[in-house]
């Protein structure tokens, strides 16, 4: 015996799945058929979105009708259909799945307009469909724009679905006893579509937020800032934020990046490459990124502990790559976004890192670890970092300058320069050298003229002058060897540097990172202390 609950689904489904149908026919159809102009990418935008969301429609409408059919079979055979059978029960995460990617595409029309925009050019037939349109919905005033219209035609049954999804399903676990096989499969269903609830009424806040801001934002602010996916979380305009150093106008938290807005300048930061300080200091909290550090300073504490909160669970909500489910924040287990972090960035500030791309390891805002540093001069650094700056073992390749070749610096770094023993491929013959600088030849951007090879310096270098050059540390201490150039050096001289020298450009509001300020190149001094021959120091393992 079939029980009131799964009678009153049927019906349930039955009504949604002819007011879809004609939603299709009615809504979605006739704003397919207003083609853009070839001129107009917003217009080009808005159809894809439309024909986007008529996929989705389609999907609902089939999963529905599976459902319908699932409910039909129920209650024709009771005896021995039982109710595990239904859709709704044992396939809740497949139905969740459609509804989501529906709500989705509908939020992305919402953001951007796109029911509006696409009314327009049919602006006659639309005026006409006014009571049509009526049919559908409720609470509605006539005298509304027909783009309100349209967008309520497509929120509002599928609300009131969602809600009476979760009402019967509670009662029909209600109905069932402790005991029974499905109750938990009908508990577990209820849950389920309780928060697919609360995530569309956030997805709906969220994005009529996101489309009221994109209004008042102008014209250069929104076409740097608008995508159809882009969901205001936070603004400050409703809760007062100060940004030191930059002294941002107007913060906006969104979730997938960090704006501040600085007159008609507009700063962006992924908060994948976003590090929220767990430490306070009074109302205020500090946030770094790959070459800022900023302070967000609160009147009172309570506007503190809403920024920094948000902030968070839209780093963790970015980094994760899914929104959260049902709601921002919600989880098992809620946990502060990790430290440590595998990105990609290009350098933008001045200084030694300008331009340069950055892929590995990072850790509070610096490269920390193993990673892979490019410029666009084509040298190219493989290592170890350490708090933004080379440190341990690292292969440099620095690009000739009128050749197809390149010298590769096989050493240990410490603090950004080098240091210690290492191996010295390259193209110049070098004997007892591990440094082009010993040559006159820098690591940085400038390049210093090669010399022209004499007699004297041919015969030193030998056979071996193919390019190879290594720190023997069989020398004796103050012993000398030629190098290819003709120059002299000691034995105290090989492979050892001393840290770059800082000649940062620093912004007018902007606090640029101190490791990634210096010059391009590096320089060279002895060392005072070297490892032993086969040995490597301890902050390059």
């Amino acid at each position: 015996m079939c029980s009131p609950e799964e009678s009153a689904l049927l019906r349930l489904e039955e009504v949604f799945s002819a007011t879809l149908a004609r939603i299709n026919s009615l809504v979605l159809q006739p704003l397919l058929a207003a083609a853009p102009e070839p001129s107009d990418p917003r217009g080009r935008e808005c159809l894809l979105l439309l024909q986007q969301l008529h996929g989705r429609s389609q999907q609902l409408l089939e999963v529905t009708e599976e459902s319908l059919h699932s409910l039909r079979e129920r209650l024709r055979h009771p005896d021995t259909v039982g109710l595990g059978s239904l859709l709704l029960l044992h396939g809740a995460e497949g139905v969740l799945r459609v509804h989501l990617e529906y709500i989705k595409s509908y939020t992305s029309c919402v953001v951007v307009q796109a029911f509006q925009k696409t009314a327009k050019k049919r602006s006659e037939y639309w005026r006409g469909q006014r009571k049509a349109l009526r049919q559908l919905l409720w609470g509605v005033s006539p005298e509304g724009s027909v783009g309100t219209a349209l967008v309520q035609a497509l929120r509002q049954p599928l609300s009131h679905h969602v809600q009476q999804y979760v009402v019967l399903l509670l009662s029909l676990g209600d109905s069932l006893g402790e005991h029974h096989p499905t109750r938990e499969l009908v508990v577990h269903a209820a849950t389920v579509f309780g928060d697919l609830q609360s995530f569309m009424r956030q997805e709906l806040d969220q994005a009529v937020a996101t489309q009221a801001l994109w209004q008042a934002l102008s014209s250069r602010q929104r076409d740097a800032l608008c995508t159809p996916t882009r969901r205001l979380l936070q603004d400050s305009q409703d809760i007062p934020v100060t940004v030191a150093p930059l002294r941002a106008e107007r913060v906006l938290l969104f979730d997938d990046v960090l704006v501040l807005l600085q007159g008609h300048s507009v700063h962006t930061f992924n908060l994948k490459l976003v590090w929220v300080d767990p430490e306070r200091d009074g109302c205020t909290f500090h946030l770094f990124t790959p070459e800022e550090e900023f302070s967000f300073c609160f009147k009172d504490p309570q506007g503190q502990v809403v920024w920094q909160w948000k902030v968070t669970q839209a780093v963790c909500q970015a980094l994760r790559g899914n929104k959260d489910f049902p709601v921002l924040g919600a989880g098992l287990e809620p946990s502060p976004p990790p430290t440590c972090r595998s990105m990609a960035y290009t350098f933008l500030a001045e200084g030694r890192l300008c331009q340069a791309t950055y892929e590995g390891e990072w850790c509070q805002g610096r490269p920390h670890g193993k990673g892979t540093l490019k410029w666009p001069d084509g040298r190219n650094h493989v290592g170890n970092f350490c708090q933004g700056l080379e440190h341990g073992f690292g292969i440099r390749l620095v690009p000739q300058a009128s050749e197809d070749k390149f010298d590769c610096y096989k050493c240990h770094w410490r603090q950004g320069s080098m240091c210690g023993y290492g191996i010295c491929t390259a193209v110049t013959r070098c004997t007892k050298a591990t440094s082009r600088r010993a040559c006159g030849m820098g690591l940085g951007s400038s390049r210093a003229p090669r010399r022209p090879l004499s007699t004297a310096s041919t015969r030193a270098t030998g056979t071996r002058a193919s390019g190879v050059a290594t720190a023997s540390g069989r020398t004796a201490i103050g012993a000398s060897a030629t190098l290819a150039c003709g120059r002299p050096t000691s034995a105290t001289a090989r492979a050892s540097w001393s840290p770059r020298q800082a000649s940062a450009t620093r912004g007018p509001s902007r606090r640029t990172r101190w490791w990634a300020q210096g010059s391009s190149s590096l320089t060279m001094t002895p060392c005072t202390r070297a490892p032993s021959p086969g040995t490597w120091p301890s902050w390059g393992r």
